[in-house]
């Protein structure tokens, strides 16, 4: 099942995103798109469809409802996965009689509400401070994915065993791929508006590698307690 969701994910990938701005840049000039606007809405309106314009903004408006009720759903499991498996506080272990995490789910709920007020704080650049630490964290992410990927592939091969689902044109796609991440953060960092997002990288590596520590720290006191 994994192999046939991963080669369905990249196709769909090639036909919704790298498709879609295909289409974009073969309707709409790239330099005059305006921050904070849609593109697509823009392009109904420069073909004077201001009816569709209009019915897309809703789609997007749903779109975004859409995607943040996933986010909220997904936050606050992940929240309490990392509490039950000792990398968060005991206190997100909270649940109500239908098993929803309500601690974890206060969690995002407070998270909103900061972004809210980052937003009412500093209306003009909110989207664009929030939108670079979020790349920030996406470019972690799969910066932590390829460099894992090529630690595990090398342990495989020293044990003299084969991956049935291997990586096209390994380990190449991996340095690319880490090239590349690097790459978006010389230009975060070349962008005056995405430099605190490039500061974030090491603090956040830094809080990450603390707590880590130290639940592993209370993990083997708590071991060494039992025995």
């Amino acid at each position: 099942s994994i192999p046939r969701a991963t080669n369905q994910t990249l196709w769909r990938i090639l036909v919704f995103y790298v498709g879609a701005l295909a289409v974009l840049l073969s309707l709409y000039p790239w330099d005059q798109i305006v921050p904070g606007a849609s593109p697509f809405v823009l392009i109904f309106k420069a073909l004077d469809a201001g009816v569709v314009a209009h019915v897309l903004n809703v789609v997007v408006l749903t779109a975004a409802l859409s995607v943040y009720n996933s986010c909220v759903y997904s936050n606050s499991r992940m929240l309490y996965g990392l509490a039950v498996q000792g990398h968060a506080p005991r206190a997100l272990l909270r649940v109500n009689e239908r098993g929803v995490p309500l601690a974890s789910l206060a969690v995002s709920a407070v998270a909103t509400a900061l972004c809210v007020g980052v937003n009412y704080a500093v209306p003009g650049k909110a989207l664009g401070l929030l939108m670079g630490l979020a790349v920030a964290g996406m470019l972690i992410n799969w910066a932590m994915i390829s460099w894992s990927h090529l630690r595990f592939r090398a342990a495989r091969r020293a044990a003299g065993a084969t991956t049935a689902f291997p990586s096209p044109l390994f380990p190449l796609t991996n340095w690319v791929c880490l090239i590349y991440l690097a790459g978006i953060v010389a230009i975060m960092a070349a962008t005056p508006d995405l430099r605190l997002s490039v500061w974030m990288i090491p603090a956040w590596l830094v809080v990450l590698a603390v707590g880590y520590r130290l639940a592993e720290g209370r993990r083997a006191r708590l071991a060494r307690a039992a025995s």
